[in-house]
């Protein structure tokens, strides 16, 4: 599991923060009781922003940031 440190401008805090987060993390699905797998995704939305969705492992769910820069932790 190779750590990230994530910055970007969030919309929903108003400030430009950094997460730490990783492209792969097994998870437990409580509903169905089964383990399950989140794979990160890279794309570029309709107006040309990078985009990644990765896991944020504090707070242990999926986030996605635009304009984004990435470092390893």
């Amino acid at each position: 599991m190779a750590e990230k440190y994530f910055t970007w401008f969030m919309k929903s805090r108003g400030k430009v923060d950094t997460v730490r987060g990783v492209d792969n993390h097994e998870t437990y699905d409580s509903t169905s009781g089964e383990f399950t797998n989140f794979k990160s995704k890279q794309w570029t939305d309709k107006n040309g922003n990078p985009c990644y969705n990765f896991w944020d492992i504090e707070a242990e769910h999926p986030r996605t940031a635009v304009n984004y820069t990435v470092r390893k932790a």
